[in-house]
């Protein structure tokens, strides 16, 4: 039995219990207020450190498609080690439901150098282990401030933040993909309706049938990708896009609509490297949002230049505007629109792409006259050096 075995663990509740169970109520609506599971895995650690006396402390998550435990943060002095292979944990640790001390042989998978001693603290969802919270020793002379039924409570509480969150990323990327088809299929009723008074135009007639191809190509590719969601992402396409092209297919089915006058300012630009699909999407989002915005008529322009080593795109309408207010607290949010049964996650994932291709997306507006959104990607010479601005 060693000096930190559990049953040796006193706890003086005169002493703790206001202040914990204070601290608790803001961990616990901190926790929620979190955006994603980094942040929280660090507020779990700090929360785990500074309730139970030890002096450092470290969040293990399990990562998916890998028999690892990845750390997700860590407090105090105690180098901890990036992952822990999960054939290493001791059985007992995997199927324990409350904290277990570390043995000292497990202890230098942890820490290096290793720690005196440890406790862990197993993070499970319905019975299924999903992490770890590793505590280093107590301060000196002092006992842990808080019972193992108070730390698993602590861990339960986390589990069911972090996948709260999960669960609402996976769900929020699905309905990305679906926003992404629907916007595809609207593409293309736009082009059969603007077809009929426009099929004798050669130069139509030559972007459509680009149009039609790109778009259906694209379909399919969403559908797969809706069927396996970790099959593609932004950061695994990269690819040398021509913007110019883009923009003419993105803003193609905008040509024959005579509600919309369309207006395109290109000039050449080199190549930035990215997922062209995605662009191709977030230039079809703000376009058509530029088209919708018009209740009557007026003129949707769309320029594309090179500044400052920049690509800067620009959609700009005549249209209704946006109140500061809205601009301000709701523009990018999901599940949110002013646009009668808009779904709220063009703009919000629109901001997601662009932010993941390394660029930024700027919105100036006045309600009455109209909006522009400028979209800003750095311009690079080959695709390797994506990783010198990561």
């Amino acid at each position: 039995m060693t000096a930190l075995s559990l049953r040796e663990l006193r706890v003086n509740r005169a002493r703790a219990e206001y202040p914990v169970r204070e601290h608790w109520m803001t961990f616990t609506r901190r926790l929620n207020e979190l955006p994603g599971v980094d942040e929280m895995s660090h507020e779990l650690a700090k929360y785990a450190v500074w309730s139970s006396g030890a002096i450092c402390g470290a969040v293990y998550l399990a990562e998916a498609g890998a028999a690892v435990y990845r750390l997700g943060a860590s407090i105090g002095s105690a180098l901890f080690a990036p992952m822990i292979d999960q054939a290493t944990v001791p059985s007992r640790l995997r199927t324990a439901q409350s904290p277990v001390d570390l043995p000292s042989s497990f202890l230098p998978s942890v820490t290096v150098p290793a720690l005196p001693a440890a406790l862990a603290v197993p993070i499970r969802w319905h019975a299924t282990p999903i992490g770890i919270m590793v505590l280093g020793p107590p301060r000196a002379g002092a006992d842990y401030s808080v019972d193992d039924e108070f730390l698993a409570a602590v861990a339960d509480q986390a589990a069911a933040s972090i996948m709260a969150v999960r669960l609402s990323e996976t769900s929020g990327q699905t309905t990305a993909v679906i926003h992404d088809i629907k916007n595809s299929i609207s593409t293309l009723s736009l082009l059969a309706r603007n077809a009929p008074g426009n099929l004798s135009d050669p130069e139509f007639q030559r972007d459509a049938i680009a149009t039609l191809s790109h778009t259906v190509e694209r379909m399919r590719r969403l559908l797969v990708k809706l069927s396996s969601p970790d099959a593609d992402t932004p950061a695994s396409r990269t690819e040398p896009i021509d913007l110019q092209a883009l923009i003419i297919e993105a803003t193609t089915p905008l040509a024959g609509n005579h509600k919309v006058r369309l207006v395109r300012r290109l000039r050449p630009v080199d190549a930035v490297y990215g997922d062209r699909d995605a662009l191709l999407r977030v230039v079809e989002n703000l376009t058509t949002n530029a088209a919708e915005a018009i209740d009557h008529e007026g003129t949707v322009t769309v320029s594309l230049a090179q500044e400052h080593g920049q690509a800067i795109i620009s959609v700009a309408d005549t249209g209704c505007g946006i109140s500061q207010d809205y601009r301000e607290r709701h523009l990018f949010s999901p599940f949110s629109s002013t646009k009668k049964g808009g779904w709220g996650i063009g703009l919000y994932h629109t901001k997601q792409v662009v932010e993941s291709q390394y660029g930024e997306i700027l919105v100036d507006s006045a309600v009455g006259h109209g909006t522009t959104f400028t979209v800003k990607l750095p311009l690079r010479a080959e695709t390797s050096s994506l990783e010198s601005v990561r």
